[in-house]
């Protein structure tokens, strides 16, 4: 157990699966500059299904930690599929607005696979791989006693500052749907 600010956590085994479909438009800019008014948007789009399984529910089940795979495939510019697998994903679950709407904070990391060289990250980054590291950050809204969430996304494949490529990356603000069970 970890010991944080004098205060044990409590830590429970949770069997907590979720499925989720979800779609958005890569943008052609750096992740930080994906939700500048200005940025410019490619003409590819992305759909992706994602299934989850949460592993441990800990400070009375306000974080959780989570295990996500995922299948996406690209439209328009780039026609790939890719294939994704956040094996360290950390949510917030606790917000004083809950009694009126559900909410949760979401980051997770792990690898990225590309069936071919993305041709928006060949674009704007000149160099790319099959292999990066894919992270996200998500906000999730829903009724708060549905088993259903409105989530909104930013999908990211990263060179992870060329420790697993020369250069890379892409960027896609995303909008879709998770069902609990």
């Amino acid at each position: 157990m970890v010991c944080l600010l004098g205060v044990t956590p409590a830590v429970a085994p949770a069997q907590d699966f979720s499925v989720a479909a979800y779609g958005g438009q890569l943008t052609r800019e750096k992740w930080e500059g994906t939700f500048t008014p200005g940025a410019e948007f490619a003409d590819a789009t992305i759909i992706v299904a994602a299934v989850s399984w949460t592993a441990y529910r800990f400070f009375d089940s306000r974080l959780s930690w989570e295990l996500e795979g995922q299948a996406g495939k690209y439209f328009g510019e780039q026609e790939h599929w890719e294939f994704n697998l956040p094996i360290i994903g950390l949510r917030w679950h606790r917000f004083p607005w809950d009694d009126h709407l559900a909410t949760s904070l979401a980051w997770g990391i792990g690898p990225s696979y590309a069936t071919r060289i993305p041709e928006i990250e060949l674009e704007t980054n000149d160099d790319s791989s099959h292999w990066l590291i894919y992270w996200f950050g998500e906000l999730t809204l829903g009724p708060p006693t549905a088993k259903w969430e409105v989530l909104l996304r930013l999908h990211h494949r990263s060179d992870g500052f060329g420790t697993v490529a020369d250069d890379g990356g892409s960027n896609a603000l995303c909008a879709g749907i998770r069902f609990q069970f």
